[in-house]
């Protein structure tokens, strides 16, 4: 077989759900990847919250990887950036779910491993908004379609310090040289150590949110003045104290 990248088809651009593979090839992963232990959840799904009368997308960081196989998907905003997790899973096994991330809009960015071959797929999933109080519909766009790539390292054994650091070549069906969009560079390469992590336990791209502004305020007030009153509790010194 031909290592091939492709630019995605216009058929694409309005399924809700694209796959890094056809049916079969998709069953054949996901059995080969369920003998070894490797979850990998890369579908959004759609969800109605209720308070702001909004449907958003949820996705899971997930996947990992043994030796020979591997298997991940992260997520990133339309620029390629970092985007906090609503929550971090901690699982009592390894190579499964890692966060939970909501939000109106998302990148997922899949890759998926044999040895040193690798298949990217790049998609951008955002929500159509129906009338107030419907739920709305997934819109999902392939913006890179990456075939049969090749990573000369072992990114697993001697060269895991590269992981995180590069990521695999693609050509079309011509042998042309096919680029990377580059703004998806970053979170690719994230995805392409995720399908490295043998024994995998944490995200690779997904962070932390960032701690609210007036909650942090909140906090560090209530903390100053548990001081402050603590400080007033105390007994004054005795004047006949003796200072040692």
């Amino acid at each position: 077989m031909q290592t091939s990248a492709e630019q995605p088809d216009a058929r694409e651009k309005g399924m809700t759900q694209p796959s890094l593979a056809a049916r079969g090839e998709r069953r054949r992963i996901e059995r080969r990847l369920q003998e070894v232990g490797v979850l990998c959840q890369p579908e959004v799904s759609l969800q109605y919250q209720t308070l702001a009368k909004r449907s958003v997308l949820r996705g899971v960081e997930s996947g990992g990887a043994i030796k020979e196989i591997g298997r991940y998907v992260t997520f990133c905003d339309e620029r390629g950036e970092r985007i906090p997790w609503l929550q971090p899973i901690d699982s009592v096994g390894v190579n499964g779910r890692h966060a939970i991330v909501i939000a109106p809009g998302l990148v997922s960015v899949e890759v998926f491993r044999v040895r040193n071959t690798y298949d990217v797929l790049i998609a951008k999933h955002d929500v159509s908004q129906s009338t107030e109080g419907q739920r709305g519909r997934i819109e999902a766009r392939v913006l890179f379609r990456g075939r049969q790539g090749h990573l000369p390292l072992d990114l697993t054994g001697e060269e895991k310090g590269m992981a995180g650091q590069i990521v695999p070549e693609f050509f079309n069906k011509a042998g042309e040289h096919v680029e990377i969009p580059p703004e998806f560079v970053g979170p690719l390469k994230a995805a392409v150590r995720g399908t490295n992590c043998v024994g995998c336990t944490h995200q690779h791209y997904l962070t932390a949110p960032k701690p609210n502004a007036a909650a942090a305020a909140t906090t560090t007030k209530a903390v100053t003045t548990s001081v402050n009153t603590m400080q007033a509790d105390e007994p004054a010194p005795s004047e006949h104290a003796v200072a040692v």
